[in-house]
């Protein structure tokens, strides 16, 4: 197992974030978590420039476990209009972490994404936020789209 380098190490917990083995980059995850806001601006980096959707992936699952100090950098990114292998991971932190701030950005990308995918993970993020705003706009969504969309709304939901 890789060990992180400690936590003035910025540079040394992300890249073992996006390179080390899963017990490795969980820690570094935890360590990230530790130093707290400062390591918002590296990990949303890490998120935007990642080379493979797995360093996009383990960004935002670090971004996620920093809470309400990633989230308007989360909503930034997801309301960038940038390609699904970026929009996704954030939509998805952003669902964890649960903060109702996020619903406003979440309906706007809703409405306006082209997308299957991104319009599916962004209506379970909002169901999984539970603020009537944004249940209120998927089950809109519901009835323009059609049962099979629902379908793939709730495996999504159910998988987040």
């Amino acid at each position: 197992m890789e060990k992180t380098t400690g936590r003035t190490d910025m540079p040394g917990l992300v890249a073992v974030v996006q390179n080390g083995d899963i017990a490795s980059s969980l820690r570094a995850m935890n360590e990230l978590r530790a130093v707290g806001n400062v390591a918002v601006g590296p990990l949303v980096a890490s998120l935007r420039d990642g080379t493979t959707g797995a360093e996009r992936w383990r960004a935002a699952m670090a971004l996620a476990r920093l809470g309400e100090p990633a989230v308007d950098p989360l909503i930034a990114v997801a309301s960038s209009g940038g390609e699904d292998g970026v929009t996704n991971p954030a939509v998805w932190a952003l669902a964890e972490i649960g903060d109702r701030k996020a619903v406003p950005h979440l309906i706007e990308l809703l409405r306006r994404e082209s997308s299957v995918c991104c319009r599916v993970l962004t209506a379970a993020a909002l169901l999984k936020i539970g603020d009537p705003a944004g249940v209120d706009e998927v089950n809109r969504q519901y009835t323009e789209h059609g049962e099979d969309y629902e379908g793939m709304v709730s495996e999504a939901f159910e998988g987040t």
